[in-house]
């Protein structure tokens, strides 16, 4: 066992991270202009955009599932369409068309994810770079799929794939760490805990560039509403299943990358307020890097090997810098929700969110050594 082998086994790309390793497709057969078509109303008339995708035709999405990026980006689409579909009216819509529900089930299948708008199509999926760019660089990228907010949810979805892109540097160090442990050598952790607390920082740096192009209100008003949940009383998939289903939507928890933070340093999140959601965020990841947590979660810690080689501080400067991230994440949902809507506004991912991460933000300063 080596780092490049749990690279491999767990789709994750040595340089990118839980980002593609190639960058993704970004269309589909001509066969299947009229789903590229129909999400694109979107941006054009978002009124209109339910009655567009129900007038859609039944395509059988079978011929795209061999190839894999083909198969992600018929699932970014289709999940564009179903979630647009529900909160495009004034009112969420209590069916999904056939004609979305039907291909939709079958992509999902062969991916192993649920049927709504999640992280791993709108951002994982959803972005190519200009000649020359970089992925930690979020105005050398620029999406190919949207709902209603322009440029401003662009940039929403381009400063988030820059945070996976620039914490990636990471992972290799967090797998050589967790496979010396194991061994029983712990010389790798005070490298490896200097190398999450610089990315760390990173990716709090680029988060906190999100006002620059995305304004808290267009945000709030013309991108949060499709990527929330369905409604309490559930969804119903025309021809897959009668019984209404009831899933999350998009969210920041469904991030591979900052799960794998805090499993590889052991931070624990144990309360009823925390721990059942964060859990549940898992089955909205790629099945791949869902057992890349678990595999990190099975063997030893970073604060393990922080205790047995006396590297507390490093192990403390780590934890410091993911309480930083998490204050700047609660600062910006605080502007991009609550100042937005009312004391009773949710998150994407139908949460009370702000005791979610104020929970989640003492979880992680509990574990300092010191």
């Amino acid at each position: 066992m080596n780092v490049d082998t749990i690279l491999c086994e767990h789709d994750i790309d040595p340089v990118r991270g839980f980002l593609p390793g190639t960058d993704p497709v970004v269309k589909l057969p001509k066969a299947y202009t009229a789903w590229e078509q129909a999400a694109a109303a979107f941006g054009e008339d978002p009124l209109s955009a339910r009655a567009s995708i129900g007038d859609l035709p039944v395509l059988d999405a079978q011929p795209l599932l061999d190839d894999r990026g083909i198969c992600r980006r018929a699932m970014l689409l289709l999940s564009v369409l179903g979630s647009g579909y529900v909160h495009a009216g004034e009112t969420p819509a209590e069916l999904i068309p056939a004609c979305v529900s039907l291909p939709w089930k079958q992509v999902a299948n062969r991916l192993g994810r649920p049927m709504i708008i999640s992280h791993a199509s709108i951002v994982i999926d959803n972005w190519s770079m200009e000649e020359g760019g970089d992925p930690r660089r979020p105005e050398t990228l620029r999406t190919h799929t949207r709902f209603a907010g322009g440029d401003d949810e662009d940039w929403f979805y381009l400063v988030t794939v820059s945070i996976e892109a620039e914490g990636a540097a990471a992972i290799p160090a967090i797998i050589e760490a967790r496979i010396g442990l194991e061994q029983g050598d712990a010389t790798t952790v005070p490298g490896c805990l200097a190398a999450i607390t610089n990315r760390i920082y990173a990716i709090t740096d680029l988060m906190n560039r999100m006002e620059e192009r995305c304004r808290p209100r267009v945000f709030y008003d013309h991108v949060r509403p499709y990527l929330s949940s369905w409604p309490k009383a559930g969804v119903i998939y025309e021809g897959v299943d009668k019984t209404p289903q009831h899933l999350i939507g998009g969210s920041a928890a469904q991030s591979s990358l900052l799960q794998a933070f805090d499993a590889a340093m052991g931070v624990m999140h144990e309360d009823d307020r925390s721990r059942p959601f964060l859990r549940t965020m898992r089955d909205y990841m790629p099945p791949a890097h869902r057992r890349f947590l678990q595999w990190l979660e099975s063997g030893p810690s970073l604060q393990d090997g922080a205790r047995r080689i006396g590297a507390t501080d490093d192990y403390d400067c780590a934890i410091d810098a993911l309480d930083r991230f998490r204050r700047a994440h609660m600062a910006i949902t605080a502007r991009y929700i609550t100042q937005q809507g009312d004391e009773f506004a949710e998150g994407t991912g139908g949460t009370e969110y702000g005791t979610f991460l104020r929970v989640t933000r003492k979880e992680t300063t509990d574990q300092r050594l010191n």
